[in-house]
């Protein structure tokens, strides 16, 4: 028996953060200095005039275990009944990590969990999944678990209308890594595989119209609900190795990560068309896009694309150094093996082949 669930409540469109305005009692709202300084930030105190509002703003790119920690005790410290998470990826990772760990510390159990993104990328708002870093080491752990899906997802328009193009860029590629990986997953179903075409499709007809053409508010808008369909998708069916390498990337050289799966995805999709039923995948998203209907169509389209964005495609115009990769190799592929990204991918992967992925790329 296979199964496909939805738990978080999908709230849309432009008057959507007034599903807050019912809220009472004390509530957190975890965010990161930036926002918290934006002017955004007062969009949501504005609903939450009933309440005891605590702003946890210490959030900083890709998330530490010191910063969660730290967050954790701040959580259980306030005791609030409900929990908003503002902001892009690392605010959603940070809020569901406080919570998983907060109710180790003492946090209720009923508290009700809003996420509301202010990126079209990562549609962690609908995912059970939070990436936190280990400084130390310079690696990226995902964490998974249903524990940490929302309760209602708050999709603004209004949020991503002022984006930097090279925000939507990076994180619009995110996009089309999620559906591209989520298609060909092992864990695809009939349901996750119309979400990935769907979200695909939208994010590739979208993306360079919400970079810089005339109409890129509604283009960002399109993004967010191509972000959040993408993120419904990847959580039920899985990603691969494109994110694993990502995060192995990422944690170590502390490049965006959007803008890591955009250098990869071409190749990945490339590595796994040699397996006939990702090929097939990557045949419907190519027809979806009016593309021809095969892999080699729609790397080539996105290599294309990634151009037109500005955005690399070697490593080292991503500031990483070839004497470097070589150095951190070895310990970049052990972690990229160990990601719990890498089984649902759709061919098996040996360290090898991770190793000459990453040389085609330097």
């Amino acid at each position: 028996m296979e199964q496909f669930s939805l738990k978080p409540e999908i709230c849309f469109g432009p008057d959507a953060l007034d599903v807050l305005d019912g809220l009472t009692g004390r509530v957190m709202v975890i965010t990161d200095e930036f926002l918290a300084k934006s002017g955004l930030l007062d969009r949501v105190l504005s609903h939450l005039k009933g309440c005891t509002a605590e702003c946890f703003t210490g959030v900083r790119p890709d998330p530490s275990l010191e910063l969660v920690a730290r967050g954790a005790r701040a959580l259980a410290d306030f005791q609030p009944q409900a929990v908003v998470a503002f902001g892009g990826g690392s605010p959603m990772d940070c809020a569901k990590a406080m919570l998983y760990f907060g109710r180790r510390l003492g946090a209720g159990e009923g508290v009700r969990f809003y996420a509301v993104p202010t990126t079209a990328g990562t549609g962690s708002e609908v995912t059970s999944f939070a990436v936190l870093t280990d400084t130390a080491k310079g690696v990226k752990y995902p964490l998974v678990d249903k524990a940490l899906l929302p309760h209602t997802a708050i999709l603004d328009p209004g949020l991503v209308a002022g984006l930097p193009p090279a925000v939507v860029a990076d994180t619009g590629m995110d996009v089309l890594a999620h559906a591209a990986e989520a298609r060909v997953a092992r864990r695809a179903t009939p349901f996750s595989d119309a979400l990935a075409e769907k979200a695909f499709a939208m994010a590739y007809q979208n993306l360079r119209a919400a970079f810089d053409g005339p109409d890129r508010e509604q283009a960002r808008g399109e993004m967010l609900l191509a972000s959040n369909l993408a993120g419904i998708a990847f959580d039920a069916a899985g990603l691969g190795i494109c994110h694993s390498l990502a995060h192995a990337l990422g944690g170590r050289y502390h490049v965006p990560h959007g803008r890591l799966n955009a250098l990869l995805l071409p190749a990945v999709i490339a590595f796994n068309a040699q397996d006939a039923r990702a090929a097939e995948g990557y045949g419907q998203l190519a027809r979806r896009c009016g593309l021809a209907a095969n892999p080699r169509a729609l790397a080539a389209a996105l290599s294309r694309l990634r151009a037109a964005l500005g955005l690399p495609d070697r490593l080292a115009g991503c500031g990483v150094e070839r004497s470097a990769l070589e150095a951190d190799g070895p310990a970049i592929v052990q972690a990229a093996l160990g990601d719990l990204c890498t089984p649902s991918n759709p061919r098996q992967v040996t360290g090898e082949e991770l190793r000459g992925l990453l040389r085609d790329l330097a």
